[in-house]
């Protein structure tokens, strides 16, 4: 009698074979694709693409003050921010189709999110691990043609540490991870528009994003208050499930205390230069704590970009 593995893998295997025999009914079709690859990275495009063109032009404006050649007009900026969005575009499609890949992941996808190509039949598995295998050498290229060579490999790491090597299960790692994911996601786009490195000059840009790691790293669990329910019935372990939920929220809350004032004296602007920072912040703290719902919890997650756009501006407003 066959084993629940080798019936399991005889299921996935006649699903790729058919997934594979409908990809070719669209693969003349360009549109198909780039909707395909667009899908892949949907989700991420505001928390990622958008956060890290904002933090690469916003600091690019004030280059000069990390070490990292001449403060760019915004004309200059405008001009290169397509290396920007090509850098970070193609580090996230990697990190997509690590992620998007797996049978469980999969599973899940087909029940929460059925539009993602895997679960809608767009691509089959073993498809998406060759693009991915593909996607190394285009991330590599594209580091050197523009820029941001040490933030792609060391976000390729963290990575495959994500979701190949069990980061992800471990709540507290992945909120490590999260955190150095994203600085990797601020400093490529950077390096790539300035075309020096943050490890360089006087080290403040390293430095400064250090403290962002930090930042997320201590708030990204944000996230997982929606989704409390779901993750306990499936045993997902997430900071709120390990800590508590009222804990969490604490943790979050000094999170957003402790790095919006260091930030503030770091760059030397006072609580008034981080003014945008603080009423973010605080407006997110305070619906984390008045409305524990999960509506309002999904909420508080849509105001954390803003209490980090805050934190971004800090270094133009001292400037």
């Amino acid at each position: 009698m066959a084993s629940l593995t080798d019936t399991k893998n005889q299921t996935i295997a006649r699903s790729d074979a058919f997934l594979t025999e409908r990809s070719k009914v669209h693969s003349s079709n360009p549109l198909y694709h780039v909707h395909t690859i667009y899908l892949f990275s949907r989700d991420n495009i505001k928390d990622i693409i958008c956060m890290g063109f904002l933090f690469g032009a916003l600091n690019a404006s004030v280059a000069q003050k990390f070490s990292m050649g001449a403060s760019l007009s915004p004309k200059d900026i405008l001009t290169s921010s397509h290396k920007m969005l090509l850098w970070s575009w193609s580090n996230l499609f990697l990190f997509n189709l690590h992620n998007q890949r797996h049978a469980a992941t999969i599973a899940e996808d087909a029940i929460n999110k059925p539009w993602r190509p895997l679960p809608a039949g767009r691509i089959n598995s073993k498809q998406t691990t060759q693009i991915m295998y593909i996607m190394y050498a285009v991330i590599i290229t594209v580091s050197f043609k523009v820029g941001g060579l040490i933030p792609c490999l060391l976000e390729a790491l963290f990575c495959l540490w994500y979701n190949e090597w069990g980061g992800a299960t471990d709540p507290f790692m992945k909120n490590l991870l999260n955190g150095l994911g994203f600085a990797c996601f601020f400093a490529g786009p950077l390096e790539a528009i300035t075309g020096y490195s943050v490890f360089g000059g006087n080290g403040k840009a390293a430095a400064w994003v250090g403290i962002l790691a930090a930042a997320i790293t201590t708030t990204s669990h944000t996230q997982d208050f929606r989704d409390m329910e779901g993750d306990k019935a499936v045993g997902r372990r997430t900071v709120p499930l390990v800590i508590g939920d009222y804990n969490a929220r604490i943790l979050v809350a000094v999170g957003v205390i402790v790095w919006t004032g260091l930030a503030g004296w770091y760059w030397g602007v006072g609580w008034k230069g981080g003014l945008a920072a603080w009423i973010a912040g605080g407006a997110m703290v305070s619906n984390l704590f008045w409305d524990r719902s999960q509506a309002g919890d999904a909420f508080t997650w849509k105001l954390w970009p803003g209490w980090a756009l805050g934190l971004f501006l800090m270094p133009v407003i001292g400037a």
